[in-house]
């Protein structure tokens, strides 16, 4: 079940299972804001937290980046698109009320770090994928040299 958010009196639940298509439009807003996930070697779990915290805010994407990983309880995870995401973050980024400011300040790092807690979206990430796994030829595949020779 996926967590629930209200949020100038609106329901909002995180994006818990996440498509293709969520997780390369996360990625995308994550590079462009310049947010590093990997825990430096001397960064205490605090320090990472706070880092990412700080990076997000400074990258001026924070409310594009709470928009991709929750969407209104209405619509459903299932009814996630870009074009919800950015209705999601235009929504809150016109909150007024102290709470909902503060809300929207604690979901900032709790919704990066579930993102990422979940495993969801960790091959885009991962130190070893991105170093060790080189993108196979398909032209090399069993599969492909088989149906190859079938033709």
């Amino acid at each position: 079940m996926a967590d629930k958010h209200i949020l100038g009196g609106r329901a909002f639940v995180s994006v818990i299972e996440s498509t293709v298509e969520h997780d390369l439009y996360f990625h995308g807003i994550a590079g462009r804001a310049g947010l590093r996930f990997e825990k430096g070697e001397h960064e205490s779990p605090e320090d990472f937290a706070a880092r990412i915290l700080d990076e997000t805010i400074q990258s001026g994407k924070a409310l594009e980046l709470i928009g991709c990983l929750m969407v209104p309880e209405d619509v459903g995870v299932e009814g996630w698109t870009p074009e919800e995401a950015q209705k999601t973050a235009a929504f809150i980024g016109q909150l007024r009320g102290e709470e909902d400011k503060a809300r929207v300040r604690a979901l900032i790092l709790s919704l990066l770090m579930d993102f990422f807690r979940c495993g969801l979206a960790s091959i885009w990430t991962s130190p070893s994928f991105s170093k060790r796994q080189p993108v196979p030829d398909p032209s090399e595949s069993p599969i492909a040299t088989a149906a190859g020779a079938a033709s």
